[in-house]
Order: structure tokens, then sequence, then C-alpha cells
């Protein structure tokens, strides 16, 4: 073989390489554009709790209202009892992942008590009110399971408006 086709066959193999590589370019490209499979949670039961905040939550007992400089006095100990409320109830398993995952002493009723001796002045120029309630949680629960092949079943949602054991006097 002379020098010049020499030459020619080394030019046609590098275009004829460089033809081949742009066409497997856009097939690699297009596979990367597929949808990428779904991603599955894993299988098994699966609890959690979402939009948590702390509220206070009235007890039984009536606003107290002050006109403006007047003091509330706790001059003897009260009690009140505060309920709460569960969409779709409480069964066993909602109330423990709740007491691991919110707060231990939730429960759908409390008994609490201010002691005496504690008092609020309304320092304001309006008539303001006390009132005795618990600490309470407000939340969100979801509840289900993940059977093969990516199965979702057993769900459970539930809104939750629960009070804890610790009191709390409130004014606005």
């Amino acid at each position: 073989m002379n020098k010049r086709n020499k030459v020619v066959t080394a030019i046609t193999s590098i275009l004829l390489a460089a033809s081949m590589a742009s066409l497997s370019i856009p097939a690699q490209a297009e596979q990367n554009t597929d949808v990428a499979p779904m991603s599955c949670p894993e299988i098994g039961h699966h609890q959690s709790v979402s939009n948590k905040g702390r509220i206070f939550m009235a007890g039984s007992l009536p606003k107290n209202w002050l006109s403006p400089g007047g003091t509330y006095t706790v001059t003897k100990a009260k009690t009140t009892t505060v309920t709460g409320s569960v969409t779709g109830g409480v069964d066993a398993e909602f109330s423990s992942y709740v007491k691991a995952h919110v707060q231990s002493s939730l429960s759908t009723s409390q008994t609490v008590s201010e002691s005496q001796g504690w008092s609020w002045t309304n320092t304001s120029n309006t008539t303001k009110w006390v009132q005795l309630g618990a600490a309470g949680y407000e939340f969100d629960y979801t509840r289900y399971d993940v059977v093969s092949p990516c199965n979702v079943v057993n769900q459970k949602y539930k809104h939750a408006k629960m009070p804890t054991n610790q009191p709390w006097l409130y004014h606005n």
C-alpha cells in the first residue's frame, strides 16, 4: 500500500469511528430520558406524625374576665377536665406511637390543677380573660402497610388534638 492509500485509510477509519460514536451518543441519551423507576417505600408497617404544634386546650371551668388593672389570684387550688379529639378514634397502636413520638402524657382526657397562690394581672387597657386548661398538641397521624410488589394497604389518617397532663393558665 502506498503512502496516499494509507492516509486515506487512516482518515476513513477516523471518520467511520467518529460517525459510529456520534450514532451511539443519541441512543445513549435516549435511554437516559426514560422515566426513572418509582421508588417504593420499604415493605412493612409504617407510621408517622406530621404538622405537630403545641396548643392551649381549655378546660371545663369557665373563663374569668378581668377589667384593666384587675388581678386574678388562685385562692384555692382548682381542678378542671380537658378533653381532646381524634378523628377515627383511638386504638392501642395509635396511643403508644404518639406517646413515644409526640409526648408521653398524651391522652384524650386529662384532669389538671392550678396551684393556690398563682396570679395574673391584666395590665392592658382592655378587658381580658384567663382560663385554666392544659398544654396540648395538634397533629396528623398516618399509618399504612407496604406489601410486595410495592402496594400500599391498610391506610389510616387521623387528626388529633390531645391534652397533656401539664396545666396551663392561659389569657388573651
